[in-house]
């Protein structure tokens, strides 16, 4: 087995150990930033859904109450503005969707599930208590989600959801007298929830992870290719060099030039070291063909 095949074999398993090692560490890592990161964007959608509904009040409802037409208009509820936002938004992230749970609704598709009846309850027994975030098990799927509590702080809202024969006529017309009713000021009947599939950080952390081991890999190959060709060039090389003429020195050749030395690394102070000994050795040969020659001459 040559020497560059050797350190090859060496770089290949230190590669392998300590990528396994920054692997794991990488991918705990890269899982955990994606999380924050859709819990950050969860969150985005949360206030965005916050934000219309006060818009709604303060802004919209009063302009359309003020036309005195006798409709009613789903625009003014600020569920409605905000779940319709929502789905807009859903548009452009599909993952991401958000309900406004409610125990007794005034539209059927905002009834609580028993999953979600749990949260609402927990922020009834914790009426400080401004945030949930969780996972929840949606058709055999684990999500995450962001929950805020549903609570009657405006006076004005109980106009449509304290008693059916206070309601506006047409939004009964429309939703009837069964839900939505019975609603007390302070008291919290439902929560906004953003919901998000734990598949999106696991998919969003696995292209993270994978984009990691490619760079990585790319990295490793280039460091091979310098490794290798810094190897041959400054070791391998001026070793065959030395290997040739110490080779030809122990045939008896002796007439070829020394090797050429440069620089002050070990390469070349061997280089010198050898230079010197085959001086030596070519001092010793001409001393004992010398010597022959006289004995010759003698006898």
């Amino acid at each position: 087995m040559t020497l560059t095949t050797k350190i090859n074999l060496i770089l290949a398993a230190t590669f392998l150990v300590g990528l396994s090692v920054v692997g794991v560490n990488s991918y705990l890592l890269t899982e955990d930033n994606a999380l924050r990161q859709v819990t950050d964007q969860a969150e985005l959608i949360m206030q965005e859904a916050l934000a219309v509904r006060s818009y709604t009040v303060n802004e919209v409802r009063p302009l359309l109450n003020d036309k005195n037409d006798g409709k009613f208009h789903p625009q003014t509820v600020p569920a409605y503005s905000a779940t319709q936002t929502a789905n807009l938004v859903r548009e452009s992230r599909p993952n991401y969707s958000y309900k406004e749970a409610v125990f007794n609704p005034t539209n059927p598709r905002d009834k609580a599930t028993p999953a979600e009846e749990g949260i609402i309850n927990r922020f009834k027994a914790n009426p400080g208590l401004e945030k949930i975030v969780g996972s929840i098990d949606i058709n055999g799927v684990k999500a995450l989600y962001i929950s805020h509590p549903i609570q009657i702080r405006n006076p004005k809202c109980l106009a449509c959801h304290s008693e059916p024969e206070n309601a506006p006529a047409a939004m009964r017309a429309i939703y009837g007298d069964e839900g939505g009713f019975g609603w007390k000021l302070n008291e919290i009947v439902g929560t906004q929830m953003v919901v998000v599939p734990y598949t999106l950080p696991a998919q969003l952390a696995q292209k993270t992870f994978v984009s990691f081991l490619i760079s990585m890999a790319v990295i490793f190959v280039i460091l091979f290719l310098v490794i290798n060709i810094s190897l041959r060039k400054l070791v391998l090389k001026p070793v065959r060099r030395i290997t040739r003429l110490a080779d030809e020195v122990s045939k008896g050749n002796l007439k070829d030039a020394e090797l050429k030395v440069t620089g002050k690394d070990e390469i070349a102070d061997m280089s010198r070291a050898f230079n010197r000994m085959r001086r030596s050795v070519i001092k010793i040969v001409q001393m004992m063909r010398k010597m022959q020659a006289q004995v010759k001459a003698n006898s």
